[in-house]
């Protein structure tokens, strides 16, 4: 160690002897810069080019390290350096260093570093002797070979030691590897310096030729310090052009990862990368699947399975191993100059599920939930196609609400909305699986029955609905009636065809309403004809309004006491062309379901209060109004207009309503009645007694009059039930100060014992049938009333 000592600062210029160092330190940094940078560049050009680089440079700067050194040392002697062998020992550097060198690269596990660093720490040795030999001075050498020994294993210890450092995971150890290999430099030269001895022998001449300590000064320092520093620039310009590179690709990580769709980089069937929607889709984390095969979340598939530019369906296994539906398209790019593939993997449980709800709401009613006509029809169209077993014979069902347009009208349509859903709810109840129930519009549903045709069962499903359907619903605090009509049509027996079939179930439906509503029809071949009759019957009522063809008779009304006529209730007559005259018990129903009676109900009413004008003042005219009338929110405003225009004082008016009026909504007809009532109109309830709750509505309603319906004066004075009737009717409307006319009256008996009773007015057969205008006011002349009073 004192030898070593003294060898370095007695013999050596220190001064040179730093800028050996330095350029011995800026070597062996250049030198694992590069060799990562071979690492990192992988195979091909690019690697071979970096590894090239950095054996010239660190091979440069081990050389000149030692001749900057050899320039340092003093041996108080002429010296020099022979040119071939200056050559030869840089040429033997970077041979050696690029064996090292390529054993580390191609071997980078622990035993190939530690071989490589060796054959590199030897190399440092070689071009150490080597360029002794290079050195002429007056004089010789003297070699003391145990230091020579040591200085070669100091190279190629720390020439192991620092590749094994240099590659290692960890930075920190990493940043000491270029101290270890400036050691090893450094050491094997001082080490073998400090073993030789040069003995002055001035025979000894310096051959001709050799290149000046000066000159070799000079050129060293420059080339090692330009290699060295074309290294380190190349190094930096690498890194910058690296940086961009990684800001590039991590705009385009950032947009992979911005998309909707999954990505991921396949190196073959091995993941290499995927983005964040993939990772969202998959629930596993980016660490857990580069390396994986592909097969993990893609079972069934490998990239030679999966097309070019063209989507497959597939099914990805999440990381519950739960199974996914995606779809899945690959492209093939270039990274690092090795193919890759991309393979984008779209999740398709939202289409999957849009796809069933638009498939739903195609198929499906969305106020019910019910199938809607679109699901029927083509249900309907299947059943007919097939034609086997059960399906050969079946029955369809027409079901519609007698009462729902009263409770859409006066309580609005989300009630109505509300009242559907609770009625397709008992639908579903009252039938068994296999049967098919839909919604076909409004208040219209239909019900196809699996089964068979069996007639007693049929039947006893109809019966069932419409006793379930006949219960109230209490709906946000309103009890609701409503009830149903059904029609029924077999199946192949009533249509051999979808349409005929449907046709024929409306026909008994139709038929169902016309008999009183809230039952059911089976079809029959009948039916049509009467349909058929019925419509024509519209028609020709919507012409007999534009032409004009109805005409008002009037049925007197006298006092029960003295006879004399109090006034006269207008009856509608219809004079049809080829009918003649048409019953209102024919057309008035019809005129009321079409929608038309509010038209006709004004005709009445402005012809009524036009004619009664020419009789005299005390008489007073009356006029049925139709419960369907009452819907009319301008009901009273149309009346009140009619008086403006026939000039007929109000009091002379009286409107007869049934209770018909009363039950569809209580609070508008109460509230139209007030506002009749302040035009000094009168109010009579008309066929009093057949209702189940006269009573209330007569105590709530402002009524004037009360009359008693026919069905009870018929049976009187005989039947003692009906006389008991007539007689609390009359003693309930004295009691409530309201007049009671008894219609209906034909004999004198009937007309005794009723005016008996303290009935007010008579009406009916005996007094007068009804006649036309001009014979009514002929009976309301004064020559009539002089006759009628004698």
């Amino acid at each position: 160690m004192t030898q070593l000592y003294n060898c370095v600062a007695t013999q050596h210029d220190l001064r040179l002897i730093a800028v050996a160092a330095l350029i011995c330190a800026l070597g062996t940094c250049s030198t694992f810069a590069m060799g990562r940078q071979v690492f990192r560049s992988g195979a091909g050009k690019e690697r071979l080019i970096w590894g090239v680089t950095g054996v010239i440079a660190t091979s440069s700067a081990i050389w000149a390290t030692h001749f900057i050194a050899m320039l340092a040392f003093e041996p108080s002697m002429p010296f020099g350096f022979a040119a071939g062998r200056t050559a030869a020992s840089l040429l033997v550097a970077i041979l050696l260093v690029g064996l090292g060198t390529g054993v580390v690269v191609a071997r980078p596990s622990l035993p190939g570093r530690i071989v490589g660093g060796g054959i590199v720490g030897l190399a440092v040795s070689a071009m150490h002797y080597t360029g002794m030999g290079a050195y002429h001075v007056q004089g010789t050498l003297q070699w003391e070979s145990s230091t020579v020994a040591v200085s070669i294993s100091v190279g190629v210890a720390l020439g192991s030691l620092s590749m094994v450092l240099g590659f290692s995971r960890h930075r920190r150890v990493r940043n000491v590897a270029p101290l270890v290999l400036l050691l090893a430099v450094c050491g094997t030269h001082f080490l073998g310096m400090s073993a030789v001895t040069i003995v002055f022998d001035p025979s000894i001449e310096i051959p001709g030729g050799s290149i000046d300590a000066t000159i070799l000064t000079i050129l060293t320092a420059n080339a090692a310090l330009l290699i060295v520093g074309f290294s380190l620039t190349a190094l930096r310009l690498w890194h910058m052009n690296r940086q961009r590179h990684e800001a590039e690709n991590q705009r385009l990580h950032d947009l992979a990862n911005i998309a909707v769709e999954g990505l991921m980089i396949c190196d073959g069937d091995t993941i290499s990368g995927i983005n964040c929607s993939l990772e969202r889709v998959l629930g596993l984390s980016r660490d857990s699947l580069i390396g994986a095969p592909l097969q993990r979340i893609l079972p069934d598939l490998s990239v030679a399975r999966i097309p070019l530019t063209h989507e497959i369906d597939a099914l990805l296994r999440d990381g519950h191993e739960a199974e996914v539906p995606v779809r899945v398209i690959a492209q093939t790019i270039t990274i690092k100059a090795k193919p890759h593939t991309v393979v984008a993997v779209r999740d398709q449980r939202e289409r999957l599920r849009a796809e069933a709800e638009m498939h739903r709401l195609a198929h499906h009613d969305t106020l019910t939930g019910l199938a809607n006509r679109h699901q029927f029809n083509e249900a309907l169209a299947l059943r007919f196609a097939s034609r086997r077993g059960e399906d050969a014979t079946f029955a369809l069902l027409m079901l519609d609400l007698d009462r729902f347009k009263i409770v859409n009208d006066t309580l609005g349509h989300a009630m109505g909305d509300e009242l559907l859903r609770r009625v397709a709810n008992r639908l579903l109840r009252a039938l068994r699986d296999g049967d098919l129930v839909a919604r076909l519009g409004g208040d219209e549903f239909a019900i196809l029955k699996a089964g068979g045709t069996d007639l007693p069962a049929i039947q006893a499903v109809a019966e069932r609905i419409i006793d379930i359907l006949a219960r109230p619903f209490l709906i946000d605090g309103h009890i609701l009636n409503v009830g149903a009509s059904i029609g029924i049509a077999l199946a192949p027996g009533d249509g051999e065809t979808p349409d005929l079939l449907m046709g024929n179930a409306d026909l008994a439906l139709y038929g169902a309403k016309e008999e009183g509503r809230g039952r059911y029809r089976l079809f029959e071949a009948g039916m049509n004809a009467r349909i058929q009759a019925r419509r024509t019957l519209e028609l020709d009522l919507r012409r007999a309004i534009a032409r004009q063809e109805f005409e008002l008779y009037y049925q007197p009304q006298v006092d029960a006491r003295t006879g004399a006529y109090d006034g006269a209730e207008a009856l509608i007559r219809w004079h049809h062309p080829q009918r003649g005259l048409v019953s209102p018990a024919d057309f008035i129903p019809l005129a009321e379901e079409t929608g038309l009676i509010g038209v006709l109900g004004e005709w009445v009413l402005r012809t009524a209060c036009a004619e009664a004008l020419s009789w005299p003042k005390h008489l007073t005219v009356a006029v049925n109004l139709s419960p369907v009338q009452f819907r009319d929110a301008r009901l009273a405003v149309t009346i009140r207009n009619i008086l403006a225009e026939t000039g007929l004082p109000g009091f002379r008016l009286e409107v007869e309503i049934t209770e018909g009026s009363l039950l569809q909504d209580e609070q508008r007809t109460l509230a139209i009645l007030r506002e009749l009532r302040t035009l000094g109109i009168r109010i009579s309830m008309d066929d009093f007694g057949t209702g189940y709750s006269s009573l209330s509505y007569l105590r709530r309603f402002p009524f004037d009059k009360i009359k008693i319906d026919q069905s009870f004066v018929r049976q009187t004075p005989d039947d003692k039930d009906s006389a008991a009737i007539v007689r609390a009717i009359t003693m309930l409307g004295a009691s409530l100060g309201m007049k009671t006319t008894a219609e209906g009256v034909e004999t004198d008996a009937q007309s005794s014992f009723i005016a008996g009773e303290g009935c007010d007015q008579l009406q009916g057969y005996l007094i007068s049938r009804p006649v036309p205008a001009d014979k009514i006011a002929m009976l309301f002349s004064p020559e009539n009333r002089i006759a009628q009073t004698a």
